[in-house]
């Protein structure tokens, strides 16, 4: 860093608030103040690549109360494609809605019917239509007379003959007529054709839907019976007029829905009323809503699923989490060919025939209730998330590993599907997250595909972190609108992997994707039950079996070897690589279903480990891999011997004086040996039978030794230095060893009574202790204790030493005063 001077600073300084006003008022020019409070249009469109020109921006819709009264008029057709016209006498939808900014005009979608009157927080407001069939846009544009902010509401009333929405893929939805009556389904814009909306899943809201219809209807036939209506939800009320000729029906659904989940069917029903009970104690209630002319049989099988909800629901529960409606039910209806399709209903399934709700079906659209209706997908790109669990969840729950008879794993049945279908085939021609044609939008990608990925997804990350993350993606994000990138960044956190390759070839990217590698490694070797010396070797074997489908193709093994490395001295294996602590093995290439590939790791004990014992370690590096045997192998060094604490030496650091080395804490039958040293440098002691020499070579500080075991007595060459111990540890079964003692102050010398110098210890003078102890600094008293900063002056050398300071001070100033002169 360069450091800046003042001066520097303060120039810089100016500078800097010089260019931040001048940007400043930059800013201020491009956008005025009041730019932001300035009321726009909201966008008429939600931004979804499927399709372009339907949703809307700039609100967040909350809530709708549909109110509509509908009447039949006639009958249309002949013979089994007859069907009942009808019309609505009157309808109303209030939306309760946040704008997100304030808006001057806002859109919502509506196709047919008659617009009557519009009111925006119940004052009358301008409206247009913008309608283009080709380009599946029919927009109710709304001006307030004055620009919404924050909540607000926005009623438009309307009237006349309801129409059918087709979809490019010629495909019928919307409002349709029925043998008795009609109905609304929705999926995946055609609910605009029931009343005006925010028509995108990714713009969820609660509802009041209320219906109006005769009390009794009559088919086509000729044959009446009573009228129902069914709806989402919970009913909140059945009144009768007062004439007896007509019903109002009344549904609340106070979960989170998107529109395209509505449901509406007018119809002569037979109305099962029930309840069932959840994993968790909860009691909901069930309405379900079978079809007056199916046959007796036809009805009793009808009955009889229903009383399977609560089974079905509770073991879904126990895969998904928590059931997330308040209500449950299914509607069987028989319907015209262009809307014979079951579809997932929030709440009560549709459902148009006996075999479909006897079947996998109920199954699909109750897996629906958690993934495509609870955690609804934010644009249509996005459906492969909740139709391909719907597939899936269904193979997996017949298996025995779910809840079923059926011995073949769900595992095996899709990789056969994935198998079976060659890389040449169009089937891979449309990513399911990569998807713009809504004329496509019902293919092999969304329901097969996205079925193969999950089972595929379930390979590559194992079971744990699978079935935790289908449950948590529901728990987490009840009520809400999400995307597969949202999917991803959960499977990566809960499974530890990153998926980018694996979700770009399996979600986002066209072709055939590449079935995952599936395999487990496991580790042996070792010795855990002898324990080595330093210099002998180790060795370990990693094996990798091929547990999956197809040869393995780029799996990869990674072994911690970081305790390995601070004990031994490590070989690396031909074809690992050592990167830190981290050896990694890439499995041979086109290791066959079935067969396995093995490593050897071989280590030499070092002399700088501690002993004891320490683990070598192994797990999966990449997608696929489980470690289901051992992961991880012990291997035992012999121990050093060593205490629970450092010796300590007891004693005054003066020169003649006996120091005495105390060490604790070895454990019981350690032969222990001492070891001095002066200044780091260890101490020579004499034998017994050796003269001391009279003059000590250089560098040579002979000890009187008291014996040659924890007592010490202090050289006279020790003066001034610091002294410590070495106390080394033998003991059977361990490696021999040492630790070493704090070092003590520095040596003093010795002092003698009278002040007389002692020529056997380097003189000294009494400190008026009136003994022969030394007074060093910090012991004072002379007690004995050692001090931290070594030994002083004599008293009487330390005043002289002051006077020549005093002195020779004196003399350096007045020399500089006479230089001066």
């Amino acid at each position: 860093m360069t450091r800046l001077t003042p001066l520097r600073r303060r120039r810089l300084l100016a500078t800097t608030m010089v260019t931040a006003l001048f940007a400043g008022s930059l800013l201020a020019t491009a956008v005025p103040a009041s730019a932001a409070d300035d009321p726009i249009d909201g966008a008429r469109t939600s931004g979804d690549a499927m399709f372009p020109n339907v949703g809307n921006g700039g609100y967040d819709a909350l809530d709708y109360d549909i109110d509509i009264a509908w009447s039949p008029t006639g009958v249309a057709g002949t013979g089994s494609t007859a069907v009942v016209t009808g019309k609505f006498d009157s309808a109303s939808t209030t939306m309760t809605a946040r704008a997100l900014a304030p808006l001057r005009s806002f859109s919502l979608d509506f196709e047919g019917l008659t617009v009557d009157s519009v009111f925006v927080n119940g004052q009358p407001a301008t409206w247009t239509r913008d309608i283009d069939a080709a380009a599946i846009k029919y927009k109710l544009i709304v001006t307030p007379a004055t620009p919404v902010t924050g909540e607000f509401t926005v009623t438009v009333n309307y009237s006349g003959v309801p129409v059918f929405h087709t979809d490019a893929d010629d495909s019928q939805e919307g409002w349709s007529g029925t043998n008795d009556g009609a109905m609304l389904l929705g999926q995946p814009i055609g609910m605009m054709t029931g009343f005006p909306h925010n028509n995108t899943p990714g713009d969820k809201a609660t509802y009041t839907i209320t219906v109006d219809a005769p009390s009794t209807l009559t088919n086509t036939a000729g044959v009446s019976a009573p009228g129902a209506v069914a709806s989402n939800g919970e009913l909140q009320s059945k009144v009768v007029s007062q004439s007896g000729e007509r019903t109002t029906w009344t549904w609340r659904q106070q979960k989170q829905m998107a529109s395209e989940l509505v449901v509406i069917g007018i119809g002569r029903y037979e109305v099962v009323e029930g309840s069932i009970t959840l994993l968790d104690g909860r009691t909901i209630p069930s309405w379900s809503f079978i079809d007056f002319g199916l046959s007796d049989a036809n009805k009793t099988t009808v009955r009889n699923r229903i009383t399977q909800l609560q089974t079905i629901t509770q073991n879904l529960e126990r895969i998904y989490g928590p059931y997330p409606g308040n209500s449950t039910g299914v509607i069987v209806k028989t319907v015209p060919s262009a809307i014979n399709y079951a579809l997932e209903t929030q709440d009560r399934s549709f459902f148009p025939s006996v075999n479909s709700v006897n079947g996998n079906t109920l199954i699909h659209e109750l897996v629906h209730q958690w993934y495509g209706n609870n955690v609804a997908p934010s644009t249509w790109t996005d459906i492969w998330m909740g139709e391909g669990m719907a597939t899936w969840g269904p193979t997996y729950y017949n298996t025995l590993e779910g809840f079923g008879a059926g011995t073949t794993p769900s595992e095996q049945t899709y990789f056969n599907s994935w198998n079976n279908t060659a890389p040449t085939s169009a089937n891979w021609n449309i990513a399911p997250g990569g998807q713009t044609d809504s004329a496509n939008l019902y293919g092999y990608q969304t329901y097969t595909r996205s079925a193969q990925f999950w089972a595929a997804l379930r390979v590559a990350i194992g079971d744990e972190p699978y079935f935790t993350l289908i449950k948590q993606w529901q728990v987490d994000n009840a009520g809400k609108s999400l995307a597969g990138a949202d999917l991803k960044a959960l499977a990566e956190e809960l499974s530890g992997f990153d998926l980018t390759a694996f979700w770009t070839d399996w979600i986002l990217e066209p072709g055939k994707p590449a079935w995952p590698d599936k395999y487990s490694v496991a580790l042996s070797g070792g010795s855990p039950e002898v324990a080595l010396y330093p210099g002998e070797t180790v060795s370990y074997t990693v094996t990798a079996l091929n547990t999956g489908r197809v040869p393995l193709a780029s799996s990869v093994v990674s072994v911690d070897v970081s305790a390995l490395l601070a004990n031994a001295d490590l070989v690396v294996p031909e074809g690992a690589t050592l990167d830190g602590t981290t050896l990694s093995w890439p499995i041979p290439v086109g290791t066959a279903v079935g067969t396995s590939a093995s490593l050897t790791i071989d280590a030499t004990i070092s002399e700088k480990s501690a002993g004891g014992s320490f683990a070598l370690a192994v797990k999966p590096l990449t997608l696929g891999g489980s470690c289901t045997e051992t992961c991880a192998v012990d291997t035992s060094v012999v121990e050093i011997v060593a205490p629970t604490e450092l010796p300590t030496i007891t004693g005054e650091a003066v020169v003649g004086e006996t120091l005495t080395a105390t060490s604790e804490g070895w454990p019981e039958g350690t032969a222990l040996t001492y070891e001095w040293a002066i200044d780091g440098v260890p101490v020579e002691v004499p034998a017994e039978d050796e003269e001391e020499p009279v003059d000590e070579p250089a560098g040579l500080m002979a000890a009187r030794a008291v014996d040659a075991g924890p007592s010490f007595v202090i050289p006279a060459s020790a003066l001034g230095a610091r002294i410590t111990v070495t106390v080394t540890g033998t003991l059977e079964g361990f490696r021999t060893g040492s630790v070493t003692s704090e070092a003590t102050v520095a040596v003093a010398a010795a002092e003698v009574p009278g002040g007389g110098e002692d020529p056997d210890n380097g003189g000294g003078t009494d400190g008026g202790t009136g003994g022969g102890g030394a007074v060093t600094p910090g012991d004072p008293d002379g007690s004995g204790e050692l001090s931290q900063t070594g030994g002083e002056l004599p008293t009487a050398l330390g005043l002289l030493a002051l006077v020549l300071l005093v002195g020779g001070g004196m003399f350096v100033a007045a020399r500089r005063r006479k230089l001066e002169v």
